[in-house]
């Protein structure tokens, strides 16, 4: 559902399909307006250092600022019009590129000069060549300049919004894309929708605020993804978990359980290797079912049932303990190649891997009417001890 972060951009486009009458019913202080919402993004972004957000807030700002500055005049003037006809060659382009082009860190060099390139370069339409170049680009059976006495739309421009609006956004489906990803879809849109409706008065404040909600809805997921969710494993961490334990059922049941001998595991192949087991283990978990997983730290995993079913509750545990010995995990050899051909000529004589086994020790119990989050944590991580005492490998239900 990372898509809700392009929600205010498809609302901009509704209301314009639909309600065209309150774009002109609420009156904006431009630019304070835009200046304040993309201020928002700065400062949150900031503080919590997601500097990826910074390039898109300088696109926004800098479009939103040549259009402010361009046009303001009628579309009959022929310099209004060519930037009119070049705006969605820029928007299209530059919104690819920094979409797919890798960017360096904000606070060097690079990033900076990145930046500022992308709050200025935008101004550069203003002049006339550079406008009549770039709208040379646009296929004039595609995109067209409307008569705007007789239409408010521009049926090319509406063909090219459709067609790569839609390739773009079945993509991100394809890819199960964040909500960052889908925010630089929105910002493309929004603005995009603005050219379909240019004649409204205000409606490039519009769109610059939808732009700007897109990326801070994309913001607020992110952090909300750093607080609960455990990066290596793609589960929720600890705090999700306590959270989920103040509010549980009568009929439940939560699990501790770690991996066996992860110590001297790591201690023998390094921690990549640690890494890798604790990420085969939150996969194999995820994709289980029967109960919600999360990782309590280090080793050590927590599985909540919302069921009391005490024989349910033994065949699940054991099928997850037999699926995780049963896993062959390889592993690469610790020798590397010294270079990249000798790499390959190793490769093409067999492959570099020896397998291992890896077995999880698990303790369970019911929750009782008077437990707390701590108390039955503790009582599972006992049944866990015991399992860890009779041999490890085992399941301990009580």
């Amino acid at each position: 559902m990372t898509f809700f972060a392009a929600l205010p951009a498809i609302i901009w486009a509704l209301m314009v399909c639909f309600f065209p009458e309150w774009l002109t019913s609420v009156s904006f202080s431009v630019p304070g307006t835009i200046s304040a919402a993309l201020g928002l993004v700065f400062l949150v972004a900031a503080f919590f250092r997601q500097w990826q957000w910074f390039y898109w807030c300088a696109w926004v700002g800098g479009i939103y600022a040549t259009i402010q500055l361009g046009l303001q005049q009628p579309l009959a003037q022929k310099e209004v019009s060519q930037l009119y006809e070049a705006l969605p060659v820029w928007l299209s382009v530059s919104a690819l590129l920094l979409t797919f082009l890798k960017k360096p860190v904000l606070l060097t060099g690079k990033g900076i000069l990145i930046f500022v390139a992308l709050a200025i370069l935008p101004l550069s339409l203003l002049l006339t060549p550079v406008a009549q170049t770039l709208a040379l680009l646009s296929p004039a059976e595609v995109l067209t300049l409307p008569d705007w006495q007789q239409s408010s739309f521009a049926i090319g421009l509406l063909i090219w919004t459709v067609a790569m609006g839609g390739v773009w956004a079945t993509y991100l489906l394809y890819k199960s894309a964040s909500a960052f990803a889908w925010s630089h879809w929105a910002a493309w849109f929004s603005l995009m929708v603005f050219l379909l409706a240019v004649q409204y008065q205000q409606a490039s404040t519009w769109a610059a605020l939808a732009a700007s909600a897109c990326l801070l809805l994309a913001l607020a997921d992110q952090m909300l993804k750093l607080a609960y969710i455990d990066e290596l494993t793609g589960l929720p961490q600890r705090r999700a978990l306590m959270s989920q334990l103040q509010h549980l059922r009568k009929r439940s049941a939560v699990c501790m359980l770690d991996v066996d001998h992860f110590k001297k595991f790591n201690d023998r192949y390094g921690h990549e290797v640690g890494d890798q087991v604790l990420r085969l283990l939150g996969s194999i978990l995820k994709e289980h079912g029967g109960f919600k997983a999360y990782r309590y730290g280090g080793e050590e995993f927590t599985l909540v049932f919302f069921h009391n079913d005490e024989e349910k509750l033994k065949s699940t545990l054991e099928s997850v303990r037999s699926q995780v010995a049963n896993y062959p995990l390889k592993l690469r050899e610790p020798s590397r190649p010294e270079s990249k051909i000798k790499g390959k000529e190793a490769r093409g004589k067999k492959e570099q891997s020896k397998t291992v086994k890896v077995t999880i020790s698990l303790g369970a119990t019911l929750k009782e009417p008077d437990d707390t989050a701590d108390s039955i944590l503790k009582r599972a991580d006992e049944n866990l001890y015991s399992a860890k005492k009779a041999g490890r490998n085992k399941v301990v239900l009580k």
